[in-house]
């Protein structure tokens, strides 16, 4: 079986990070200890291809949060927040508790990327 890049897999990620906290982590920990070894422009365009650019943007923020790197900023400048402000994840706006508490307690890089999402203790080191 050929093997992927790791830019189109990424890129793969992006449309399903939203489904699962865990797969989000992982890969915003991997971007992490990894930017070296990306290439921004082929993760871009993959990402327009099979990807989620605003889901882009989210993990490119908080990785450069907690590793600064010039191409996560370059990664940034190529998305485009979400269309419409909504929970990043889709379990939360099934449940009212869960979307009134993200609501209240949202944080800024998720808003910045028109997501509420009221957890990224990965980034606090607590994780």
């Amino acid at each position: 079986m050929p093997s992927r890049s790791p830019e189109k897999v990424i890129a793969e990620s992006t449309a399903r990070c939203r489904e699962s906290g865990r797969l989000t982590w992982v890969v915003l920990d991997w971007l992490i200890q990894h930017i070296e070894e990306i290439d921004e422009e082929t993760l871009i365009r993959e990402t327009e291809k099979s990807g989620d650019l605003s889901v882009l943007g989210v993990l490119s923020e908080a990785a450069h949060r907690r590793r600064p790197h010039p191409k996560f900023e370059r990664i940034m400048a190529a998305c485009s927040p979400h269309a419409e402000l909504e929970p990043f994840f889709h379990r939360v706006a099934r449940s009212q508790l869960a979307l009134r508490l993200t609501r209240e307690k949202a944080l800024d890089l998720f808003r910045r990327w028109n997501y509420l999402c009221s957890g990224l203790r990965y980034l606090d080191g607590a994780a």
